[in-house]
């Protein structure tokens, strides 16, 4: 665990007791906890008390201890989601040191041969709610990525209502089986954010093609995806591998 990933954890279990306790607290008590935990002593954590009450997050009730302020409750969750996507992160950086670039290619270009063709049937075959099953899914990408959190399972969910909407049996258990040999999605979720591009911007063009009822623009913006996924982690790797050699 790095020290930023540490901080913010420590920080976050310190305004948590403050929340579940039902009497102010103080570091004394919190010592006999988080501070054996982090092997951290009372002194340190009244310091980290103490930086809470200038951020307004806490506040000291006399010699009690210290309670939770609406702004404390909203620290909380706004930890929860950066606390969750920096465990993914680091997980991922795990992931992508074990499965390569070359794995992630093979992958992305046995998508691209299958998904070329489900975005041209769905494009032929979208009904009225598979559209707004589509736009439902960007929507909820979107949602994530203003709170800066990857949307990696609303991605998932965005190519599996094409390949539903595409209609053809072979194809979607096709394509599920490529989808269920990898980590793909997560990794080039995660490759593409740190590249600078983005996924949603993609999808759109997808969709916008699908509800013209346009299937040449549909697999064109399907190929030009995916292509776009491959090239960025080439672009990934060759940033990794020029930084390994420094």
């Amino acid at each position: 665990m790095t020290l930023e990933l540490q901080s913010l954890q420590l920080e976050y279990e310190l305004l948590k007791e403050l929340l579940n306790a039902e009497a102010p607290l103080g570091a004394s008590t919190l010592v006999h906890t988080l501070g054996k935990k982090y092997d951290l002593s009372q002194a340190t954590i009244g310091r980290k008390l103490m930086e809470l009450d200038v951020e307004g997050f806490t506040v000291l009730e006399g010699r009690k201890g210290r309670i939770l302020t609406d702004e404390g409750n909203k620290r909380i969750s706004f930890l929860e989601r950066e606390l969750q996507q920096k465990n993914v992160n680091v997980r991922l950086l795990q992931l992508l040191n074990n499965s390569g670039e070359s794995a992630l290619l093979d992958v992305l270009v046995a998508r691209r041969a299958l998904e070329r063709e489900i975005a041209s049937l769905a494009a032929q075959r979208a009904t009225k709610e598979d559209i707004f099953l589509l736009e439902e899914s960007i929507a909820a990408q979107l949602k994530l990525l203003s709170k800066n959190m990857i949307p990696y399972e609303e991605d998932r969910e965005f190519h599996t209502i094409l390949a539903l909407t595409a209609r053809n049996q072979v194809l979607f258990h096709a394509v599920q089986l490529v989808w269920q040999t990898s980590r793909d999605f997560m990794e080039t979720a995660y490759i593409r954010r740190s590249v600078g591009s983005e996924l949603v911007v993609d999808h759109q063009r997808i969709l916008d093609a699908i509800a013209a009822g346009n299937p040449e623009q549909a697999e064109a913006a399907m190929v030009t995806h995916i292509n776009q996924m491959i090239e960025d982690v080439k672009r990934y790797f060759a940033i990794k591998n020029k930084e390994q050699r420094i």
